[in-house]
């Protein structure tokens, strides 16, 4: 069918194609906004694909970007302000434990406890002691509060030995942002606090020798008071028939009061004059640099004056103050450093009225001994003479400078032990220096009538020390002996008053079989600074001394020394740290003397010497031990130590400057190599290739390494984490290897019976609380000689305690500023995520009310339209005419 249409007055033809294409065409794109508007209002989004609104859709992606990232920013923050807020409890937690520990150390400090009252408190203190490692071992969530990013593993073990790292966990809060919130084992257990000074104490009580031996004291001609030990010889009678009493030498007391030495008497005139004191002080000064000095005081000078010296040792000036030296409440010396975040200060001291080349000719010569530091420990045997003294405040008794040990369990001898177990079967002889069989011992002197002694006992595997003591009671006149703690007593049984004099005198030498000296002998630890064998457990052997970095670094470029700030100053040395780095000097060339038994037990010794500058035969840094122990240093017998490269080790850093021919550039340029000092690693190495007995075949680069390897399967040797030397014998359990490493000079030293230190920046936790709970058990409220010579007593262990609640304060404080970061960072992530969430609303939700009027609008319009094309299809030709 046809139909027409009259537009502006003609007659246009409509077919019924077009008026169905018209129709399709229109309803399509109707229903296509009908269902659009619909989906709008349904879904409450303008647009569904990104075709529909390129614009909308691309800015809908970075907004819901943004709101995912918020999302995250918020989940993170959310769970590590969790954590932080439970770290905070924890440590709140610590600082009230730390308050009760410091109360419960001070009611152990009351003198009126019993030890039944001690035992109460120290059950307290290790209770508070476990309390505190439950805190440690927080965790939540599964993960430990503090160790570091090692959240499943426990952070403190049964040893209270920390098992975590130093790793900073950190939350994501936003691009390029990153916030830490943890606080990790090291930083809380093993953490440093620079603005803390390294405080030392000497560990002997020193009372006033006056008082405590008034039957000694005499007063002169003048009005003063002197000591005499020959007080019935020269006719006199004590000033004072006053009992003995022990009370604390202090600031104003007279030298004499302090050390005992006696007076001057001069027959002729009947007159007294000051005796003199002489102290030997060995350590180390802040900075690093060795002590090695003597001075001499006046016996009517004051111990103020002692003080003062030694403060100008350690560097104290009229204008500047480096350390504070004072005494405490025992007359125990103590030393502070003034400048705060120092480890190297150190102290040592000994007096005597003897004004000897060292210390160790005070021992040979039965010197009078002024204790002031005593630990105990395994001095080496380095004296092939001892000699008695009785100038101790009772003639009748004569003891000597040295202890007697057992080989084997390092006890205290007993008359049952053998020499050979208490002395060595083998020892150093004097003239040479080689390894020796002990033949016999000679005793020498005066009986207790003044009649010369010469007698000689020979030893051989049946030999004990109970034959030494018969020796010296048959030989000796009315004299009892007896072993003490390791130490040989003479009582003068011919004299009854401890003020007569006595003729009695002792000498005692060691001899091979060939009559050479030979050294066997120790000195005790009170009159031996570092000569001493490392302390040994199983089949491991530790030292007791860190080795920490000094303040300054010399380097050699070019054969000119450089000295420069050394960025590692005061930190602990490691495993790639320079021994000179370390050093209390930089003169080289250096000995470091090695005295060891090596893995079979047998007596060794070996010399590295440190050298920047080749010797006569080329070598720089080496090493040799007498393979064939004739005493000479055979060209076979030394070692050089090499570098991983094979080159030769110098002792300080070494920077040559090479010119070269660049071959990229074509250019001539000038290239610096550096070659490090000696390591403590290389010494390591040689300790393991000595005490396994895996020497290089020959002085080559390949044949040093061969040994090394060789030797490290069997004794493993490195730097602790806090720079202290250590052993593992793989081979024996337990060891037969005893190690001492030292320079005669100490500027390096690894054992060392020096003060001992109350604080310093660095912290140890735990190790610190068990120090302070073991200085309760003993009942010292200071370091004390007699029960535990380490001990920093139970006002040191307070200082300490202090110094700990500080530490874990600072870390509370950090956490909780940190807690309040990551709640600021929540709230201020929620008023983001509800401005961006506006921004997406705005740019891709529906409007309702204007979706809905569109509704309407679209379907009246489809309605519309449907009837148009139902009255359409009504119409004929008929309709036109």
């Amino acid at each position: 069918m046809l139909y027409y249409k009259k537009v502006q007055g003609r007659i246009m033809r409509v077919t019924q194609f077009t008026q169905y294409n018209n129709f399709i065409l229109n309803q399509q794109r109707t229903l296509s906004e009908l269902n659009k508007v619909q989906t709008q209002i349904s879904t409450g989004v303008k647009i569904q694909n990104m075709y529909e609104d390129p614009v909308v859709y691309t800015k809908y992606l970075k907004l819901n970007e943004e709101m995912n990232s918020f999302t995250q920013i918020k989940t993170s923050a959310s769970f590590a302000q969790t954590f932080a807020n439970e770290t905070d409890t924890v440590l709140n937690d610590f600082v009230s434990t730390l308050g009760s520990f410091k109360t419960n150390l001070l009611k152990a400090a009351n003198d009126t406890n019993d030890e039944t009252s001690r035992s109460a408190i120290v059950s307290e203190l290790e209770g508070e002691l476990q309390h505190l490692k439950d805190l440690a071992n927080t965790s939540i969530d599964g993960k430990y509060l503090f160790s570091g990013s090692k959240f499943s593993t426990k952070p403190i073990n049964d040893n209270f030995d920390y098992q975590g790292n130093a790793d900073k966990v950190k939350a994501f809060l936003g691009a390029g942002v990153e916030r830490e919130y943890n606080i990790d084992g090291v930083t809380l257990f093993l953490g440093r606090d620079n603005d803390y000074s390294k405080h030392i104490s000497t560990n002997v009580v020193q009372y006033d020798k006056m008082k405590a031996n008034p039957q000694f004291v005499v007063r002169g001609s003048d009005g003063k008071l002197y000591i005499d030990k020959s007080i019935k010889e020269h006719g006199k009678v004590a000033d004072s028939q006053e009992n003995p009493v022990n009370e604390p030498i202090t600031g104003d007391s007279q030298i004499r009061m302090l050390t005992g030495v006696e007076d001057i008497y001069d027959p002729n005139t009947d007159t007294y004059s000051d005796g003199t004191s002489y102290f030997y002080i060995k350590g180390k000064k802040a900075n690093g640099d060795l002590i090695n000095e003597k001075i001499s005081l006046k016996n009517s000078d004051n111990v103020n004056d002692l003080l003062e010296k030694i403060g100008e040792i350690y560097g104290n000036t009229p204008t500047t103050k480096m350390v504070d030296v004072s005494l405490n409440d025992m007359g125990q010396i103590q030393i502070k450093d003034i400048q705060t975040g120092k480890m190297l200060t150190d102290f040592y001291m000994v007096a005597s009225d003897k004004d000897e080349p060292s210390v160790e000719d005070l021992v040979k010569n039965g010197d009078y001994i002024v204790e002031f530091q005593k630990s105990d420990f395994n001095a080496i045997r380095n004296l092939s003479a001892i000699q008695s003294n009785n100038d101790y405040f009772d003639n009748r008794i004569s003891k000597f400078g040295s202890k007697f040990k057992t080989l084997d369990t390092k006890r205290d001898a007993l008359p049952s032990d053998t020499l050979f177990n208490v002395l060595g079967e083998q020892g150093v002889r004097d003239i040479d220096g080689t390894i020796q069989d002990l033949d016999h011992l000679t005793l020498t002197g005066t009986d207790t009538s003044g009649n010369s002694v010469n007698v000689t006992l020979n030893i051989d595997s049946s030999t004990n020390m109970q034959d030494l003591i018969d020796q010296i009671k048959n030989n000796f006149g009315n004299v009892d002996v007896a072993l003490q703690n390791g130490e040989l007593v003479i009582y003068d049984k011919s004299i009854s008053d401890p003020t007569e004099s006595s003729n009695l005198k002792i000498n005692i030498n060691a001899f091979d079989s060939s009559d050479n000296s030979l050294q066997v002998f120790a000195s005790k630890d009170v009159a031996n600074f570092q000569k001493i064998y490392m302390d040994k457990n199983g089949n491991e052997i530790n030292s007791n001394v860190s080795q920490i970095i000094k303040d300054y670094k010399i380097t050699y470029k070019d054969g000119q020394k450089i000295v420069e700030k050394n960025p590692l100053a005061q930190t602990y040395a490691t495993d790639n740290a320079s021994i000179a780095d370390t050093m209390g000097t930089d003169e080289m060339p250096q000995e470091i003397k090695i005295k060891f038994r090596d893995k079979n037990g047998e007596l060794k010794t070996a010399v590295i010497t440190l050298r920047d500058t080749p010797d006569a035969d080329g070598h720089l840094s080496n090493f040799w031990i007498d393979t064939n122990n004739d005493g000479v240093r055979d060209s076979n017998e030394v070692y050089d130590i090499y570098e991983p490269d094979g080159s030769l080790t110098p002792a300080h850093d070494t920077i040559t400057t090479t010119t070269q021919m660049d071959p990229d550039t074509c250019k001539v340029c000038q290239k610096e190599v550096l070659q490090k000092g000696m390591t403590y690693k290389q010494l390591g190495d040689v300790v393991s290739m000595l005490t396994s007995g895996n020497l290089p075949a020959s002085n080559t680069a390949d044949d040093y390494n061969n040994a090394i390897n060789a030797a490290k399967e069997q004794v493993v040797t490195g730097m602790d984490d806090k720079g202290k030397f250590y052993l593992k014998d793989n081979s024996n359990n337990p060891t037969n290897i005893d190690l001492s490493i030292y320079t005669d000079n100490n500027s390096l030293y690894f054992q060392a019976n020096n003060a001992v230190t109350i604080d310093e920046p660095q912290v140890d936790f735990f190790d610190t609380l068990q120090k302070a709970i073991d200085a309760v058990k003993n009942g010292n409220n200071y370091p004390d000689s007699e029960k535990n010579p380490r001990s920093f007593g139970i006002q040191g262990a307070i200082e300490a305690i202090d110094h700990l609640t500080d530490h874990v304060r600072r870390s509370h404080a950090k956490i909780g500023a940190v807690s309040n970061e990551f709640g600021l960072t929540i709230e201020r992530t929620d008023m983001l995520t509800l401005n961006v969430q506006q921004l997406q609303s705005d740019n891709i939700d529906t409007d309702l009310g204007e979706a809905t009027m569109r509704l309407n609008s679209l379907q009246t319009s489809y309605q519309a339209l449907l009837a148009s094309i139902a009255k359409v299809n009504n119409l004929t030709l008929l309709n036109y005419l």
